[in-house]
């Protein structure tokens, strides 16, 4: 009786024949200098990883941005921030610290939060009551739509970006500037 059978060598090679296989598998699925977005999904080289599985292309600034001191962009409608070099603030927004700015007619009170001329009328996000035309974020705070878009995981970002998949952001606008 031999230690080495013909049933013993076929599965050894089915065996070696199925792992070769599976790796090669692997390495076709991964392209040449394709980003592991982390989630199971690759992008191209020069792409951002979005929400549901998407690829987006890197860009310095979208047409109409405007460079900051800090060599950075804001996107169109937005400018620099007087607080924070680099950081971006919707254009008809009053700055009153580097984490807070408040709305059109909103005005900066001693207690650092803005206060409104008026009183708001939209929904309330917790204990803050949103101004007409606002929804309530993710991040539980009140959202200018017209500049702003909710990622539904926590991160708000500009309407001119994507919403990249979280593990792999770059940065985001503060969620003070949500309002």
């Amino acid at each position: 009786m031999s230690f080495v059978s013909l049933p013993r060598i076929a599965a050894f090679v089915v065996v070696s024949i199925s792992a070769a296989l599976l790796l090669a598998t692997q390495i076709v699925a991964q392209p040449a200098g394709a980003i592991d977005c982390g989630n199971g999904f690759y992008c191209p080289r020069d792409n951002a990883c979005l929400m549901g599985g998407l690829c987006g292309r890197l860009v310095d600034a979208v047409p109409g941005a405007v460079k900051t001191s800090a060599g950075t962009w804001c996107d169109p409608g937005f400018r620099e921030s007087t607080f924070k070099p680099g950081g971006c603030v919707p254009g008809s927004y009053t700055e009153c610290s580097a984490t807070v700015m408040c709305a059109p007619g909103d005005t900066c009170g001693t207690d650092g939060d803005c206060h409104a001329a008026t009183t708001p009328t939209g929904p309330t996000c917790g204990k803050l009551k949103c101004h007409a035309g606002r929804i309530c974020a993710s991040t539980g705070r009140c959202m200018n739509t017209a500049y702003f878009q909710d990622c539904k995981n926590g991160t708000i970002c500009s309407k001119h970006a994507g919403c990249e998949y979280p593990s792999l952001r770059s940065g985001r606008p503060p969620e003070d500037q949500a309002d």
